[in-house]
């Protein structure tokens, strides 16, 4: 009986690599590749809200009481998104091009591709920048107009200490969390095993 040709030592590293990518994929992998899929799907989501709200078509003013108080409150709140249309539509914009960039890498991780980790990279930056205008955003037009709004609905030139302390609160906590994940990304996915194993993988 013919035996077959003996495996070049190219062909013998070709298949231990496969072997390896098949058994050795780090469950950070897979975690990353259903977090992204499913951050992505809440981003689409946020996005499709937050267009309809900047197009005035809230559907939830309809079932507001038409108090005169509530609606001070509506005009308010209109002419705080006016002032802010420029910084909205371009904060839009990155939110496009993340949700994009996070969907794109979750597929390529679960599909456990090379790339997968190229395009999670591609998000992260993209989401730290994004975060970034939108700590400056809240520096220079959200937290002055809340509390000028807060101010003028209080009925005083001055917003109470107490009020000041747990929205400022609140404006950096709610900043500063969603920096977590794409930091966390960057961090986990970029480990030397993690990337020797992408290594292994067809792109």
């Amino acid at each position: 009986m013919e035996q077959p040709d003996p495996l070049t030592p190219q062909e013998i590293a070709a298949m231990q690599a496969a072997q390896y990518g098949e058994t050795g994929q780090p469950q950070t992998v897979k975690v990353f590749g259903i977090l992204h899929v499913l951050l992505g799907a809440y981003g689409v989501f946020g996005l499709v809200i937050g267009i309809i709200a900047m197009a005035g078509m809230n559907p939830f003013l309809a079932f507001m009481p038409k108090t005169p108080e509530a609606v001070a409150q509506m005009e308010q709140q209109a002419a705080m998104q006016k002032e802010m249309l420029p910084a909205t539509i371009i904060g839009t914009i990155l939110s496009l091009a993340t949700t994009f960039l996070i969907i794109k890498a979750g597929i390529l991780l679960l599909k456990r591709r090379r790339s997968g980790l190229k395009w999670s990279n591609r998000y992260a930056w993209v989401s730290l920048v994004g975060k970034v205008f939108g700590v400056v955003v809240m520096i220079l037009y959200t937290y002055p107009i809340m509390q000028k709004t807060m101010a003028s609905t209080s009925g005083s030139a001055a917003m109470p200490a107490a009020m000041e302390s747990v929205m400022i609160g609140s404006l950096v906590v709610g900043a500063l969390i969603p920096f977590l994940y794409p930091v966390l990304t960057l961090v986990l996915l970029n480990r030397p095993a993690t990337k020797e194993w992408f290594a292994s993988r067809p792109e």
